[in-house]
């Protein structure tokens, strides 16, 4: 059997917390092999991430230590003074980071950027760099890469900011590439893309990879042996294929469980809980479907027609108009009592605008919007004040959400005493009720926003919003941040509460497994229109507009004996930007089944 590329053993971090040692991850043991991939999986707070700044020597030596042995061609690296090691960091080990705006520097040109590795590392000539950085921007699937190498970061969407991150880590040819996260932040799409291009590069360079990762679907799409960590601690190593068939720790098997699989919802007709998991243990209760919640026979709480938004770019010293953003273009839907309308697309494709256009956080430009038969549009302050009782919304940030100087207890009674609902002596009572309904102990409510876990913070705002007792929330991206367990359970909340209070749900999202699981219809949008819309077994089965399908077929499968290979390309949502004096065309839809809608595509409607 050959060497291992690198071969970490016993490996222990600790931060110094309080002037103490406090042991992050203890004992961490595994090797990756010449041309293979090994994935490194776990929640928040597992040390996956520790995992790999340790073995790239990024922790601050002023309060953090390592201790153990990292080999990596035939050195400790742990031992290596700092000359050495930086001479390896960037040459013979890349990294990617999760977020990219925080590898590139935003005042600096991508080709300075990349030059700056090739001249240090290789010592080339800045005209002899300037050619290897647009060959490799080439490499990357970057358009026009040339021209390119002059523009700055923010002119790059997040897939190809994503790229250029990639080319840098590459530039030097290294023998082991670590990914940290590389396409937790990218839509579906493009992380299919990124995931295809760092496979095909790795076959290309012959190198090794270390994937650190919480999407087991990414992991069944990747990796060759996969290492499974629980608050710091290695609790299983095998095959890829073993862990998924025949898990034997009982983490790995609550975190296989806990995934949502695109296409387990064939044969029920409502929405399904996932399964509940004891995630010390591992004993894992069966799924269930929730009760017939939607209110047919009511007229719908959610009217909305011809919606448009659209956003000004104005230039010149008058401020004209030059053109529009057309975020939301003439989009109908409706949504009745108990049910759940998912809206689902790219970043870019107006999911998030349509929702906060509905309440008015943003200014609709035309349409109309009806809630529980009010005239959102034409409400005044005070009436819109009161349509505001009635719908309420969740975002995909909870920490941003809450103000961090306020105590929770405090956050939550805020509208209810706004609003008139209670009293402040009443208040504390009503605020624990309130906890305990999402999980949470009344004691809580004396606590600040830093004092929760994510999923915790994320209860919070549930809370608060079921504190003026809605019959709509609009929630954005409400799960997309947390972790696989944390974001089962809190779907699981959310139909518990939906089946409790008959509430309707419009949930905005780019999950499109997660979608499957809590949908009773999707409706499917693409620079800001809705290309596609129906019942959610419709849509998911029976996909008729063609980006709904490259949205479903772009999702990994959890399952690695079904793994393909995809074509690597460098497509991107287009822009949504259009001329001061430019005329959508009408929009026209063909009914294909019950509910289920298709606009007509462009050669179609020619036809």
């Amino acid at each position: 059997m050959t060497n291992p590329i690198l071969s970490v053993q016993d490996l222990t971090t600790s931060f110094r917390v309080d002037g103490q040692w406090r042991d992050v991850i203890r004992g961490v043991a595994f090797d990756i092999q010449p041309r293979e991939t090994v994935a490194v999986v776990g929640e928040s707070g597992s040390g996956k991430s520790v995992t790999a700044m340790s073995i790239m020597r990024l922790l601050s030596p002023a309060n953090s230590r390592s201790t153990g042995r990292i080999e990596f061609e035939g050195r400790n690296l742990l031992d290596l003074p700092l000359p050495d090691m930086q001479a390896i960091r960037g040459n013979r080990i890349g990294m990617i980071f999760q977020e990219p705006m925080t590898s590139l520097n935003p005042v600096l040109k991508i080709g300075d950027q990349i030059t700056e590795v090739l001249r240090h590392h290789r010592g080339m000539s800045d005209a002899g760099a300037m050619a290897e950085a647009a060959r490799l921007l080439d490499r990357v699937r970057i358009p026009s890469a040339r021209q390119r190498l002059g523009e700055y970061p923010m002119n790059f969407s997040g897939g190809m900011r994503q790229r250029v991150v990639i080319a840098i880590a590459l530039a030097c040819s290294p023998r082991l590439l670590i990914a940290d996260e590389p396409t937790t932040a990218l839509d579906v799409t493009i992380q299919a893309q990124i995931l295809e291009l760092i496979k095909t590069l790795q076959e290309e360079e012959g190198m090794s990879v270390l994937f650190i990762t919480h999407d087991m679907g990414v992991v069944a799409e990747v990796s060759d042996r996969t290492v499974v960590m629980y608050r710091g601690d290695v609790v299983e190593t095998a095959t890829t294929e073993e862990i998924f068939r025949r898990a034997r720790h009982p983490y790995s098997r609550a975190l296989l469980s806990a995934v949502p699989q695109l296409g387990a919802m064939r044969g029920h007709d409502r929405p399904l809980r996932f399964p509940r998991v004891d995630m010390t243990t591992g004993e894992i209760a069966p799924p269930q479907s929730t009760a017939d919640t939607v209110r047919r026979d009511a007229a719908p709480i959610l009217e909305v027609a011809n919606l448009v938004t659209r956003f000004p770019i104005r230039k010149g010293i008058l401020r004209r108009v030059v053109g529009r953003i057309h975020a939301v273009e003439d989009i109908s839907f409706e949504l009745r009592q108990g049910e759940t309308l998912s809206l689902v697309g790219e970043s870019g494709c107006g999911k998030s605008t349509t929702g906060r256009s509905l309440i008015r956080l943003e200014e609709p430009t035309g349409g109309t919007v009806s809630l529980n038969g009010h005239d959102v549009r034409k409400a005044g302050h005070s009436e819109l004040a009161s349509i505001r009782r009635d719908v309420q919304m969740i975002f995909q940030d909870p920490f941003e959400s809450l103000n961090p100087r306020i105590r929770i207890g405090a956050a939550i009674a805020e509208p209810m005493i706004a609003h008139g609902l209670v009293s402040r002596r009443d208040a504390p009572a009503r605020v624990a009720g309130l906890l305990e309904r999402v999980g949470l102990s009344g004691e809580m409510m004396q606590r600040f926003p830093h004092e929760f876990s994510g999923g915790q913070r994320q209860r919070i705002c549930i809370a608060r919003a079921l504190a003026l007792e809605p019959r709509l929330i609009i929630a954005d991206e409400s799960v997309s941040a947390l972790d696989v367990s944390v974001k089962a359970q809190v779907i699981n909340l959310m139909l518990d509460l939906q089946e409790r209070y008959g509430l309707g749900y419009l949930f905005i999202s780019h999950d499109m497994a997660v979608v499957e699981r809590i949908s009773h219809r999707v409706a499917v949008m693409y620079l800001g229109e809705i290309v596609e819309i129906g019942p959610r077994a419709a849509v998911f089965e029976n996909p008729r507009h063609p980006y709904t399908r490259k949205l479903i077929a772009a999702v990994p499968v959890a399952d690695p004996s079904r793994r393909q290979r995809r074509v690597a390309t460098a497509e991107e949502i287009r822009s949504p930007y259009r001329s001061a004096d430019y005329v959508p065309p009408k929009r026209l839809f063909r009914e294909v089944g019950d509910g289920h809608f298709v606009q007509i595509v462009d050669d179609e409607a020619a036809a």
